[in-house]
């Protein structure tokens, strides 16, 4: 699925940015304002439960033109929780998104927490015909900061010709990290400007590759 994916973005040379987790009170905006710099469009796949209390942050996101996605609710791993809870997952992050939007849009695209879905759960999203969105680079911004590995190569070695990054925007405590993550974007931002990339979401690619 990944190496699919991402010999799609290096054949149509696309970047596609997305975000896990978030919002998050103090990293969020600050990506959004580097992006706004960069007249680039993100996809950020929410978390429920970080959601609440940040509203109007997701009202922002929206509001700028990024895609809003969900990543589920409380970040579960579903191989090793019920079907049932992991259904559950599912739908209480949809509707902590349409909660905060205001609206009532019953499904978004979804990236499963740690990319790992159930039978039941996969079967769910394809009957309802979800979008199941992964990723082909990840920037590894979870990792203690003595053992942080960017991962950008390539990137840096102008060889990669299209991608669908992977970074967290969620809360921490470490601003060391925050500053990793907005560094890691303004230099992936560049070397996309440098090499003619296109800069597209994840739905927007997606459709244009023919895929759903």
């Amino acid at each position: 699925m990944r190496l699919l994916l991402k010999n799609k973005a290096v054949k149509s040379k696309t970047l596609i940015i997305t975000f896990d987790d978030g919002p998050g009170s103090r990293l969020t905006p600050a990506i959004l304002n580097l992006l706004a710099e960069h007249n680039a469009k993100a996809t950020f796949f929410l978390l429920g439960r970080n959601i609440i209390g940040r509203e109007a942050l997701v009202r922002q996101i929206a509001a700028k033109g990024h895609e809003i996605c969900s990543h589920g609710y409380e970040h579960l791993h579903y191989w090793r929780v019920s079907p049932i809870r992991s259904l559950i997952d599912i739908k209480k992050g949809w509707e902590a998104i349409d909660r905060a939007l205001g609206q009532r849009q019953v499904v978004y695209p979804f990236r499963p927490p740690h990319g790992k879905l159930n039978l039941v759960s996969l079967l769910y999203l394809w009957y309802h015909k979800v979008p199941i969105y992964y990723w082909t680079l990840d920037t590894k911004d979870t990792q203690p900061v003595e053992k942080i590995n960017n991962n950008l190569t390539d990137f840096s070695n102008k060889q990669t010709q299209g991608a669908v990054t992977l970074a967290h925007n969620f809360d921490r405590k470490n601003d060391n990290i925050d500053n990793m993550v907005l560094e890691t974007l303004h230099s992936i931002l560049s070397v996309a400007r440098e090499t003619g990339m296109r800069i597209r979401t994840m739905s927007e690619f997606m459709a244009n590759t023919g895929e759903k």
